[in-house]
């Protein structure tokens, strides 16, 4: 990860950690609470919509496309929100982001199992889309804070470059990898323990999550401005 490039507030480490967190928690309460759906990444939701094609599961189908359209839209919208927002009126169009996340989730919180359950997969779509849209760089390198195979894929090639080519930087950006697809894994279990003990309670707690994210981010934005009036 580049020393030369401008690292902004939400490109840090500990936010790539704490949006993997929600990442992971989402995608394990989606697929467990929520009839067996990745809300996250739609691959899989392609596998099954495949799967499932020329067969009874009608609802499960649905479910699938609907999980995609809102994936797409979502995209869409972090687009429209940081070419409108952030270039017209100057504002940190990641906060708006996050807080547009938080509060989606904390509504779909209160949603029991088995009541609506399409209407929690489309919503949980949409957040992760803009989420994935708007969260693309690492301290100047690509990730992702919704999904693993790129990560794992940037981790092992970085890991090449440091043991044959011994470029010590690569070897941080390595790690730094490891530690944000841990952060996913451990989102994971988290996510899973949760569901089973305070049920759709469960995305209230990325809700939580998202906000420390925001705080974090306004923190540092600050105290970057605040050393750059000094200098």
């Amino acid at each position: 990860m580049k020393n030369n490039l401008k690292i902004h507030p939400h490109e840090t480490l500990q936010i790539g950690i704490i949006l993997s967190l929600v990442g992971g928690i989402l995608d394990a309460h989606t697929f467990i609470f929520r009839n067996g759906v990745f809300a996250n990444t739609q691959t899989g939701n392609i596998v099954f919509l495949a799967l499932f094609l020329n067969t009874h599961k009608t609802q499960r189908t649905i479910q699938c496309i609907l999980s995609m359209v809102a994936f797409m839209f979502g995209i869409l919208l972090t687009e429209l929100i940081k070419k409108k927002i952030e270039n017209r009126y100057k504002l940190n169009y990641i906060c708006i982001i996050l807080t547009i996340e938080m509060i989606f989730l904390a509504v779909i919180s209160t949603i029991p199992k088995n009541v609506n359950n399409t209407t929690v997969i489309v919503v949980v779509s949409f957040v992760c889309a803009i989420q994935t849209n708007a969260f693309r760089s690492l301290k100047g390198s690509p990730y992702a804070t919704t999904m693993c195979t790129g990560n794992l894929r940037s981790a092992c090639s970085s890991l090449y470059f440091y043991i044959f080519e011994k470029d010590k930087k690569k070897g941080k950006v390595c790690f730094s990898y490891l530690i944000i697809i841990a952060a996913f894994f451990i989102g994971v279990l988290l996510g899973r323990f949760l569901t089973f003990e305070i049920k759709q309670g469960t995305i209230l707690v990325c809700s939580f999550l998202l906000f420390a994210a925001i705080l974090i981010i306004v923190f540092q934005g600050n105290l970057k401005k605040h050393k750059n009036t000094r200098t």
